[in-house]
Order: C-alpha cells, then sequence, then structure tokens
C-alpha cells in the first residue's frame, strides 16, 4: 500500500498544520466535482485516506510503529475514517459530500457499503502495563466479555433440528428493494433483507439458548503477548475474538496504557534515573548501586564527579520495538550535601578549605 506522507506530499516529521494544509490543497484539486480526469476519484479517495490517519494523533502514532502494511493489518477500512473530522473540512471549504447517503456517507464514499450482514463488533480493552514489561515485553492473561458462537445450534441460531424455511420477506431472494430521495434524486436500490440477513432462509423454530442470535454473552480467558518496546497509546490486534456474528467475528483491540515508575523515567527508548551520592564519593570517585530495567548494577563514578553529571549505561534501556536495539539508561547525580556537621567533621573540611585555598593562592599569584 502506498505510504500515507508521500501521498499527502509532507515529511514525517510534518506538523498537524502542514499536514491540514498539504490535505485541503489536495482535496480541492482533486474533488470529483472539480476535477473530471477519471484518475482524480481514486487520488480523491487515497488523499482522504492517508489524512484521516495523519490527520488523527492517536492512528498517526500506530502508523508510525508499525509502517504501512502492520497498520492495514490492525485496522480495517471503517477503522480509519470512523471519528475523522473530513467532513467537518470538506463542509468549511464549500464541499458536499453527504450525496444522499446520511451519516454513514464517509465511510461509504471511500469504498465502505450499506450491509445488513450479521458481523461482529469489535472489542477495545485497555490494558494497563510496568515499564519492565513495555522495556522488555511480556505475557499477561486478561478476562474480555463478549459474544461467542452459541454451542447449542454451533452459531446459527436455528433450534437444532429445526426446519429451515422460505424468508417471506424477500421470498426467498435474500434481498428486497429499497427507494430513497438522495442528492441525484429518487434512487431505487437493493439491499439484503433485515428479517433474514440476506440468507434468503428463516429457521422454523429459534434456537432456544441464543434466542436465534446465533451467540451468546461469555466471559473469557484470553493470553496476550506484549511486545518489547511497545508504549502508550497503540494498539494490539487479536483477530477474531471480537463479538460473534454469523457472517464474522469482530476482532479484539488492546490499548496499551504504560503506568509511571517510581525510579525510572521514560524518554523514548531510553530511560533515566536520578541517584544521590554523598558528596565525598563525588570528590573521590567510587561505585555506587543503581537500579536498571533488570535489576541494580554497579557502576563507576569517575573522581570529581559534579551535581547534575549524566553517566550512561549504554544498552540497558528499552528495546527499540520490532528490532533487536535497546536505548540507553542515563544515571543523574545528585550530590547530596550535609547539612549539619560534627565538630570533628566541620575541623577536617575547614583544615581542607585552607589547604585548598593555599593552592589556588601558589597557582594564581594571590598574597
Amino acid at each position: 500500500m502506498a505510504d500515507y506522507y508521500s501521498v499527502l506530499g509532507v515529511p514525517r516529521d510534518a506538523s498537524e498544520d502542514q499536514i491540514k494544509k498539504a490535505y485541503r490543497k489536495l482535496a480541492l484539486e482533486l474533488h470529483p466535482d472539480r476535477n473530471k480526469d477519471p484518475e482524480a476519484a481514486n487520488r480523491f479517495k487515497e488523499v482522504n485516506e492517508a489524512y484521516a490517519v495523519l490527520g488523527d494523533p492517536e492512528k498517526r502514532k500506530q502508523y508510525d510503529a508499525y509502517g504501512p502494511e502492520g497498520f492495514s493489518q490492525r485496522y480495517t477500512e471503517q477503522d480509519i475514517f470512523r471519528g475523522s473530522d473530513i467532513n467537518d473540512i470538506l463542509k468549511e471549504m464549500g464541499i458536499n459530500l453527504n450525496f444522499g447517503f446520511g451519516g454513514d456517507s464517509l465511510f461509504q464514499m471511500f469504498g465502505g457499503a450499506q450491509s445488513n450482514r450479521d458481523i461482529g463488533q469489535n472489542i477495545l480493552y485497555k490494558m494497563d502495563i510496568t515499564l519492565r514489561e513495555a522495556a522488555n515485553g511480556a505475557t499477561k492473561e486478561i478476562g474480555i466479555r463478549h459474544v461467542k458462537k452459541c454451542d447449542a445450534c454451533s452459531g446459527t441460531g436455528g433450534e437444532p433440528g429445526s426446519r429451515i424455511t422460505k424468508c417471506t420477506e424477500c421470498r426467498g431472494t435474500g434481498y428486497v428493494t429499497v427507494i430513497r430521495d438522495s442528492f441525484f434524486g429518487r434512487v431505487q436500490t437493493t439491499a439484503p433483507c433485515q428479517k433474514c440477513s440476506g440468507t434468503g432462509k428463516r429457521y422454523e423454530r429459534r434456537c432456544r439458548v441464543c434466542n436465534g442470535r446465533g451467540g451468546v454473552a461469555a466471559t473469557e480467558k484470553v493470553q496476550v503477548r506484549i511486545p518489547a518496546g511497545i508504549s502508550s497509546g497503540m494498539r494490539l490486534k487479536l483477530n477474531g475474538m471480537g463479538d460473534y456474528g454469523k457472517d464474522g467475528t469482530g476482532d479484539l483491540y488492546i490499548e496499551i496504557n504504560e503506568l509511571e515508575d517510581r525510579v525510572l523515567r521514560r524518554d523514548g527508548y531510553n530511560v533515566t534515573t536520578s541517584i544521590k551520592v554523598p558528596f565525598y564519593t563525588a570528590i573521590l570517585g567510587g561505585n555506587i548501586r543503581v537500579p536498571t530495567l533488570d535489576g541494580e548494577r554497579t557502576v563507576e563514578l569517575p573522581q570529581g564527579t559534579g551535581p547534575g553529571a549524566r553517566i550512561p549505561i549504554r544498552g540497558a534501556g528499552i528495546k527499540h520495538f520490532n528490532a533487536s536495539s535497546r536505548g540507553d539508561e542515563i544515571v543523574v547525580i545528585d550530590v547530596a550535601i550535609p547539612k549539619s556537621l560534627s565538630a570533628a567533621e566541620r575541623k577536617l573540611i575547614e583544615d581542607f578549605k585552607n589547604m585548598d585555598e593555599g593552592r589556588q593562592s601558589k597557582r594564581f599569584g594571590l598574597f
């Protein structure tokens, strides 16, 4: 599939305003009412699809993380256009997108179609994970409430042994004629029959367990693999784990929420932590114990380390998403200065002060 950034002609680091400006320009240029080139309609669809993703911060984040192919596997065309502000933008520009189709016109125009097919709904589950689970990956078990296939009727909706009869509404054709007013005048269309969901058949007796729906509500345990490097806002897709439908089962989307860690802070694929060390250790140098994603580690502090110094631990950060490399951990040094001293401690420091002042006088010729 085409890269959305290339479709809009913007760089990957483009701002929201740049993306919207590029979309407006292309929409005016390619809209079928203004451009009669046969290819314009296809380009117009591509431009709208690209903006529906890149113009939405969350979808754009998913697209950047998974890439074009990975994104297309996780988002349906209906998911892409859901919640888009394309209609509002085009109205501001004086372009009517509603062509008499009603509320679903945006999706219908860009490839969707009205249908009475019994397709199960997608489910969204919000999952909290720790920083360490995000960094290294994990497998978690969750309980989901969804509609699953009815075991009693194997999802058909008919009582076992019940006779199948012809639907009286559509006379077995599976379709009915619908007449409606549209932008182009009165339009006659053929639509799937609602009573038989387009099958042309009905069971003489409904299943007593699911009441003819073919599915029943149930809570089930699901194992979810969390890939290393994932971050808040990303979604995982589990195919076929949504609500059951006779013509297709929906999917389960896991939206990730990464919890803050008490010690380590995330910065992209790096992590930072602040370590308080005694002033004499900062002066003399020495080994300090540092918390990392994989437990404590000993780090050597150079002699004369000052407050705010940043000591890197290479490769101790978060694994890159879909890659083997890792970020770093940055240890920020906080030098602890004692607020009270014993007489002996004070004398030692004053002796050091006098010695240091003597050295400074000789170095700079002071007398």
